[in-house]
């Protein structure tokens, strides 16, 4: 699937899991409603990042959040996206030295 599409497909499915309207969004991302639509639908061209930009904050998610696309990717993928959305840098260090001693790398630290 180009990304355009699963760009298109990632707003409507973000859009429809918070409950809000085109018309919501639309008001939050400062858009037109209609313009929106046609993201949604992937009948807009290419899009531009200021407006994929407001997008994103009007759905009040995180830039890793959106990006993490829920297709069919392989395991590894889907971890480091799960980890990549962790905030908490002790949580941070203490899976990397899990990693470390699995892989049998020295630490940084």
């Amino acid at each position: 699937m180009p990304l355009q599409e699963k760009i298109a497909k990632r707003i409507h499915e973000l859009r429809l899991s918070k409950a809000m309207t085109q018309e919501q969004l639309a008001e939050k991302a400062n858009m037109d409603v209609s313009m929106l639509a046609r993201i949604e639908r992937g009948s807009r061209g290419d899009i531009r990042m200021g407006t994929l930009d407001r997008i994103i904050n009007g759905l009040d998610v995180a830039y890793q959040e959106f990006f993490t696309f829920g297709e069919k990717e392989n395991p590894a993928t889907q971890l480091a996206s799960s980890i990549a959305l962790i905030q908490d840098p002790d949580v941070i260090a203490a899976l990397q030295k899990i990693v470390n001693s699995i892989l049998k790398t020295p630490s940084q630290h």
